[in-house]
């Protein structure tokens, strides 16, 4: 029984251990054709994502095609725009440019048509004045020969010599007659002349009339263009401003790590794009305002010309006044010299009368004779205070004229003074000009402040104080022996002086200085364990670029100034001496007794 048992169980167990190696062999199997699926699985999906990946990059760059031949359209269709209002202006301009053209030409030619009328008009007056004339000629020329004529039948004629005189006077009479008539004649044609150029002067005002209000229409269009191309050009400044705003906002690039660096970057730029506005606004009102400057000065120059101008006129305008009154009186001077020379032609007469009855009047009373001998008297008086009035006159006659070299000479002399100065100013607005043109303006480089730090020492103490102060400002105690030592470190500092200041003044003239590098190599002093080190980096300068933030010695600081106060003396002494007075002429414009010239 028991072996039955054991047989079947073995069967049992050898069909399980079967079984199990057919599930084993089942389960390989499947694990195989699972793993062969999934291989399969995996180039399937693998072969379907490289199709996807180019079906994504075909469809991207058909879509930058369809986007760059949009945008090439739509640059094509605003360069074709842009060249049809480039043509459209640039016909406008030829038309307007067409009809200026054509304008100027019209004007030109209506200026040479009334040139040619007003010559014509000359010519045809000039051809009745000749016509005229030549008629008055011919009707002067039978008269004279009728007049001949019977002067020459009447020759034969016994005629007395009262008539021949009178017939003589008639004859220059009448000659005087056809001057007087000639004279009249010749102004006649002188004012018809002169109505024809006041004519053709004013039709030329007309037409210059007209011109100018063309122009002043031209002048508005032009403005009211210029107007409109400025608040244009406003509008597009302001909307590249805020174009450049918006590239340059920080909340339109999306989201950073550091928002507080991103918000301060956001700030100075927003601070540098102020300041980059205010420096163009500044830099804008500076050339305006050097602009103007340049107008102001060539303005005050043509002004001192001016005014030079004006007191010529001044001075020729006194000049003639004092010359009208000469002439009055020397007009009135040579009416007195008449009346005298016919008072003396009267007192002639009446001596020559009593001459002449002379004969019958022997017996003259002694009252004649006294009367007559205070007459000579007076005469020899009056003919000394003659001589004498002319020397005073011949006085006076110098004297004007040095009064009036000395004004002559003074009024050249503003005239110079003027000119020198407009001149002066015409060339100071060149000189401006030129440094404007020529001259780039200097870039300011901003300094770069940079730390410095320095250790000091603890027990190292000054040469007049017995004590220092540490780092943390306590007076610290020292020996005797390190005093010692720094008086005669300060005693060989003080000994070479002098040598210190050539050093630095002809080796480093701008460069930078050391304590350790001022010093010459046999003064420096003795290695001690506590020293002071500096650490430090030069600052950038503004204008040079060379670091001077180096301590500089005392004697360097000393010596520019003592040369400083030297020139300073120097430069007063030399004032004093090249000041010189000049003695003022005030010359009056008004004429007096003494300055009269008395030219006659």
């Amino acid at each position: 029984m028991e072996a039955d048992i054991i047989t079947d169980l073995r069967c049992k167990l050898k069909e399980v251990e079967e079984e199990r190696l057919k599930a084993a062999q089942y389960g390989l199997q499947l694990v195989e054709s699972q793993n062969e699926l999934q291989t399969q699985l995996d180039n399937c999906r693998n072969e379907i994502m490289t199709i996807t990946e180019s079906y994504e990059q075909e469809k991207y760059t058909l879509q930058r095609e369809v986007e760059l031949k949009s945008r090439m359209l739509e640059s094509l269709t605003s360069e074709c725009e842009a060249i049809k209002q480039d043509q459209k202006m640039h016909l406008e301009k030829l038309e307007e440019q067409l009809s200026r053209t054509h304008g100027q030409e019209v004007n030109e030619l209506k200026n040479k048509l009334e040139k040619l009328k007003a010559e014509l008009d000359e010519a045809r007056l000039s051809e009745k004045q000749l016509k005229h004339k030549v008629d008055h000629q011919k009707e002067l020329l039978s008269h004279k020969s009728e007049e001949m004529r019977v002067m020459s039948e009447r020759a034969h004629e016994t005629m007395s010599s009262e008539v021949l005189a009178l017939q003589t006077e008639l004859a220059d009479m009448e000659g005087v007659k056809t001057t007087l008539q000639e004279e009249v004649n010749e102004l006649q044609y002188r004012q018809e002349q002169l109505e024809l150029l006041n004519s053709n002067l004013m039709r030329q005002v007309d037409r210059l009339t007209e011109e100018k209000e063309d122009r002043e229409k031209e002048a508005i269009s032009y403005y009211s263009a210029l107007e409109k191309a400025r608040l244009a050009n406003q509008d597009l400044q302001v909307q590249l401003d805020q174009a450049l705003q918006q590239a340059l906002d920080p909340n339109s690039k999306g989201n950073s790590l550091f928002a507080e660096v991103e918000d301060r970057r956001a700030a100075m730029e927003r601070q540098l794009i102020s300041m980059k506005v205010k420096y163009q606004s500044l830099k804008k009102q500076n050339a305006f305002n050097r602009e103007q400057m340049q107008r102001m000065k060539l303005q005050i120059a043509t002004l001192l010309q001016m005014k030079g101008s004006q007191t010529e006129f001044e001075q020729q305008e006194r000049l003639f006044a004092m010359l009208e009154q000469k002439n009055g009186e020397i007009k009135h001077l040579l009416g007195e010299i008449r009346n005298l020379e016919k008072f003396k032609s009267l007192y002639e007469s009446m001596e020559s009368k009593p001459s002449d009855n002379s004969g019958a009047l022997k017996d003259t009373t002694y009252y004649t004779d006294l009367l007559q001998i205070k007459l000579n008297n007076s005469n020899k008086e009056n003919e000394s205070t003659k001589g004498e009035l002319s020397i005073q006159r011949m006085k006076a006659l110098f004297e004007s004229q040095r009064a009036l070299d000395i004004e002559r000479k003074l009024f050249a002399n503003e005239r110079c003074l003027q000119f020198s100065q407009s001149e002066n100013m015409r060339l100071r607005a060149k000189i401006d000009e030129l440094k404007l043109k020529y001259e780039p303006e200097e870039k300011m480089e901003v300094p770069i402040l940079k730390k410095r730090r320095e250790v000091l020492p603890v027990d190292v103490r000054t040469p007049d104080d017995g004590c220092v102060l540490s780092a943390s400002g306590e007076e610290v105690p020292r020996s005797p022996r390190q005093r010692e030592e720094a008086q005669s470190c300060a005693s060989h500092l003080e000994g070479n002086n002098l040598q210190l200041e050539k050093t630095v003044s002809v080796n480093t003239p701008g460069g930078p200085l050391s304590p350790r590098q001022s010093l010459p190599t046999s003064i420096q002093p003795a290695k001690e364990k506590k020293r002071v080190t500096l650490r430090e980096v030069p600052t950038v300068s503004a204008r040079s670029g060379n670091s001077l933030e180096a301590p500089r010695l005392d004697a360097e600081s000393e010596l520019p100034a003592e040369v400083k106060e030297e020139k300073e003396t120097a430069s007063k002494l030399e004032k004093k001496t090249c000041k010189k007075s000049h003695p003022i002429l005030y010359v009056s414009s008004k004429s007096t007794p003494e300055t009269q010239c008395p030219q006659q």
